[in-house]
């Protein structure tokens, strides 16, 4: 059985604010548009998340570990980034990406 996108989201462990964040978009439009780029962020963030682990097991010096935080770092922004594409709101949405887009970047900035 499928599990709903909420559980997804909860699922995928992301950072606390970008979890709200999707959980607000998807209540404010449950559409395909919007539901299906969450879907695949989800399974890539998914991707990359059990691939630093898996790399971050291997590592044998703090500077390897840093470097491997580092590239998922890189990974998680450049995926928010594609998200943040893939929603293609309607130019009637404008200030409403606008005002998404600096909440997810927000959200993923360290």
């Amino acid at each position: 059985m499928m599990s709903s996108i909420y559980q997804q989201i909860y699922d995928a462990n992301l950072d606390r604010e970008f979890e709200i964040i999707l959980v607000k978009l998807l209540r404010y439009n449950m559409s395909p548009t919007v539901e299906v780029p969450i879907l695949y962020f989800l399974q890539e963030y998914t991707i990359i998340r059990d691939d630093f682990w898996s790399q971050f097991g291997k590592c044998n010096s703090f500077d390897m570990a840093f470097e491997k935080y580092y590239q998922h770092a890189k990974n998680k922004c450049a995926l928010v980034d594609s998200l943040l594409n893939d929603l293609n709101f309607t130019r009637s949405y404008t200030p409403i990406r606008e005002d998404l887009s600096l909440m997810m970047r927000e959200a993923m900035t360290f």
